[in-house]
């Protein structure tokens, strides 16, 4: 279950944060960075407490670790691109 919210919000920072870079579009990355910060969370809790109940392993780690990892890095962007737009909405 964390593993399919971890890849679709992923999915969904990853479409918002490309479609937020342009010029015209970047009012997007005000909604990209929130999105940004709750995928690298969500991937963060699936890292830590999705485990198999009898074996205690992680489940999905790879997709856990890409949500946390790939949210921080498109957070940076979206954040450094709001920057550089001035902070206009």
């Amino acid at each position: 279950m964390l593993s399919t919210a971890s890849l679709v919000l992923f999915l969904f920072s990853a479409l918002f944060t490309l479609l937020g870079f342009p010029c015209c579009l970047g009012c997007l990355n005000w909604i990209a960075a929130p999105l940004c910060l709750a995928t690298a969370i969500v991937g963060f809790v699936g890292l830590m407490f999705d485990r198999d109940p009898t074996t205690r392993e992680g489940r999905a780690t790879n997709t856990h670790l890409m949500a946390l990892v790939g949210g921080l890095v498109l957070l940076s962007i979206s954040v450094g691109r709001c920057f550089m737009g001035g902070g206009v909405v």
